[in-house]
């Protein structure tokens, strides 16, 4: 059994049984473990949330044959995944947490072996969210995989991702996407004035970017967002 430190959910497909993947930290080893698709029975166990976002779940995991060294499957023929401590709530622990795991240089993110690392602190430029494959058979506006999230930004060294099908890194954390999703459904006057704030809230407190890449023919890897998390710096002072 592994000992996993949820740090990400993220969308999968359109297929909304598909789940959730997860990124987690492995406490055994303290190595990275991709899940690209957690059932939604494995995610809702016995009424009970098996997994959560800084939250530790014990579950079976088996290397997957993948291009990627760190993608796992849960094996539930004899153990299913079961939240063995709560999301961890002390904000100076959860920094403390995010700090030892992060760089704060994207080029050190970039030559790194793993497919999968944190950016501490990058200068957010824009946030841009709109619909997308609208045309779909089954498109549907609820869902979060029809809109598209990016984020632009650069690190402190001025250093960024440029890929020419659209501007900024794309965005897969679920929670994110689901809230500018609800933004856009129900106040989308209102999307231009609540992204100003979100992106000063964003400056203005410790935010980091966990980061997934995906094997690209051409550029060798594509990075995306799989994790948005932002701890505001007076609730760390209270714990």
């Amino acid at each position: 059994m592994a000992k996993l430190l949820v740090l990400s959910l993220a969308e999968t497909t359109r297929d909304k049984d598909s789940g959730y993947a997860v990124i987690a930290r492995n406490l055994d080893d303290e190595s990275w473990v991709i899940i690209p698709t957690l059932p939604k029975e494995l995610f809702l166990v016995e009424e009970e949330y098996a997994w959560d976002i800084f939250a530790i779940t014990e579950a079976d995991i088996v290397r997957k044959f993948d291009n990627r060294n760190e993608v796992y499957y849960v094996n539930q023929e004899n153990y299913l995944p079961y939240m063995i401590e709560p999301p961890i709530k002390s904000n100076r622990r959860r920094k403390w947490l995010l700090d030892n795991l992060s760089t704060s240089s994207i080029e050190e993110l970039q030559n790194n072996s793993s497919w999968v690392g944190i950016i501490r602190n990058p200068q957010i430029d824009d946030l841009m969210f709109s619909e997308r494959k609208q045309d779909t058979f089954g498109y549907d506006i609820n869902q979060t995989f029809y809109w598209e999230c990016r984020l632009d930004f650069h690190d402190e060294f001025n250093f960024k991702w440029n890929y020419r099908t659209a501007p900024g890194v794309a965005v897969k954390d679920m929670r994110f996407k689901a809230y500018w999703r609800d933004v856009m459904i129900s106040r989308r006057d209102y999307f231009l004035e609540k992204k100003i704030k979100w992106i000063s809230y964003m400056q203005e407190n410790d935010t980091y970017l966990l980061v997934e890449f995906y094997p690209n023919d051409f550029l060798g890897s594509v990075a995306v967002i799989s994790g948005v998390i932002s701890i505001n710096k007076r609730e760390m002072r209270r714990g």
